[in-house]
């Protein structure tokens, strides 16, 4: 009896340790991917921060305010999720299609009177993708793009009558040349198939405050 009880006891301890041993394991040898970054190039100070914020706030918001009669967003917020997801979707597009995704374009915009969603008239920044064409960094769409063809947001923008002017230096110092068939896409863009962009906004914005 009392050796069935010396042998039961090491038995115990044996797997009490061996859960011990185990949960160390996996505390040192988790099954997740675990990565460290280093500080990004692009990191600020808070002295650099303070003098852009002072300097819009001297050389912006002033304007803004008496333009509008009110201080225009100043925040636009994305969750991570939304982020992330936004970022998987594109690069999934683009693999398929052979594009290469080389990053994301922050463009200003303002929601007009009869938005859909947003506040009306402030101002929101929408997400466009880029890739290289020409050594240039390009916004281009790949939902509408193909294997065979790139199809560029100025393309797309020009087909609704909208004139893309900052993808070159040239395009921009000819922004105010008249173009015939721009006209002519922007007098029938409201009976023009509305098709899907791969271009994103439904951030959250503040001003202004409810």
């Amino acid at each position: 009896m009392k050796t069935i009880k010396i042998v039961s006891l090491a038995l115990l301890v044996s797997v009490v340790s061996f859960i011990g041993c185990q949960k160390d394991e996996d505390a040192v040898n988790p099954n997740v991917e675990v990565s460290s970054a280093e500080r990004p190039y692009n990191a600020l100070m808070y002295k650099e921060m303070i003098s852009m914020l002072e300097h819009y706030d001297k050389t912006r918001k002033p304007v803004l305010e008496n333009a509008l009669g009110f201080e225009d967003t100043r925040i636009n917020h994305y969750s991570i999720e939304t982020l992330e997801n936004y970022i998987k979707y594109v690069k999934q597009l683009s693999k398929e299609k052979g594009i290469e995704f080389t990053g994301i374009n922050f463009v200003s915009g303002a929601y007009p009177e009869n938005a859909s969603h947003g506040v009306p008239n402030y101002q929101n920044i929408m997400l466009m993708p880029t890739t290289t064409i020409n050594g240039k960094n390009i916004a281009f769409d790949p939902v509408q793009s193909s294997s065979e063809e790139v199809v560029t947001m100025k393309e797309m923008f020009a087909y609704y009558g909208y004139n893309w002017v900052y993808d070159s230096k040239e395009d921009y110092d000819n922004r105010k040349s008249v173009n015939k068939r721009l006209e002519e896409n922007y007098k029938r863009r409201s009976s023009t198939e509305d098709l899907e962009s791969s271009g994103s906004n439904f951030g959250g914005i503040r001003p202004p405050y409810h």
